[in-house]
């Protein structure tokens, strides 16, 4: 979501030339390029001439709530990452509060997911139905799958007041997609608000994103490591300079936790 103002050919070849190997895809992405007349085939040999894959699908965000207009979101979703071959197809529930036990629903989609041969990265954050890692965490656990786990990411991290050795007491196969960006010195008093439009590149602000990373460094079963960056200065820009941006400040993130890219 960093270039999510762009159009998808211009955010490929942002992408591709800023040194990423991969693209994160929601939902919104694919039904945009298809209203303006892509076929999945030309997006398919889009990302196939820039070297680029689709590493996760955004967001299975309804899965909460038992009607037929998830269900649909949910297919959607699945069939994304069949196009793309994605990974990971990532779950939250940002805008609802749970009206089912989600414990049974996640391990719905987790059985789902493996018979697609993907995972379903379980986000929590600070406001909707799993606002706390200890809730995540315990409907990954209750759905005891093997498509079940984690996904971190740092804002999400710092707003609900993890640090790095919360992390760190993670079991090393729980975390399976991380997302990086870094968090503004005060919160918002909105923070759905905050998390959609203000978060800032990695290195620019509060965030132990070095201390999260060194945490999550035994970890055995990461599908996707990111930087995420929903930001409206950056939708301002050009997409290729925040590309460009983002790189460099993701390869400072990386190395200041430990990691080789």
């Amino acid at each position: 979501m960093t270039l999510r103002s762009c159009e998808l050919g211009d955010r490929v070849r942002a992408a591709a030339a800023a040194g990423f190997d991969g693209i994160g895809l929601r939902v919104d992405d694919y039904l945009r390029a298809r209203s303006q007349g892509w076929t999945d085939e030309e997006m398919r040999d889009l990302l196939a001439v820039h070297g680029l894959r689709v590493s996760e699908v955004e967001l299975l965000r309804s899965w909460g709530r038992p009607d037929e207009a998830a269900r649909r979101e949910e297919d959607l979703v699945f069939h994304i990452a069949a196009v793309f071959g994605a990974r990971s197809v990532n779950a939250g529930l940002p805008d609802i509060e749970a009206e089912v036990d989600l414990a049974p629903e996640y391990a719905r989609l987790c059985r789902r997911a493996e018979e697609a041969g993907v995972v379903v990265p379980l986000e929590f954050m600070p406001y909707g139905a799993i606002p706390s890692l200890e809730r995540a965490l315990d409907l990954v656990e209750r759905a005891g799958r093997p498509s079940a786990g984690l996904l971190i990411d740092t804002w999400h991290c710092h707003r609900t007041g993890l640090g790095a050795a919360d992390i760190a007491a993670l079991a090393p196969d729980a975390v399976l997609s991380v997302q990086i960006c870094d968090t503004r010195p005060e919160p918002h008093p909105d923070p759905r608000h905050e998390a959609r439009h203000l978060r800032l590149l990695p290195g620019e602000g509060t965030a132990d994103i070095h201390g999260v990373l060194r945490a999550l460094l035994p970890s055995r079963r990461l599908e996707s490591v990111a930087v995420e960056v929903m930001s409206d200065e950056l939708d301002a820009m050009d997409g290729a300079s925040v590309a460009q941006q983002a790189r460099v400040a993701l390869d400072k993130a990386l190395a200041g936790g430990g990691w080789t890219r």
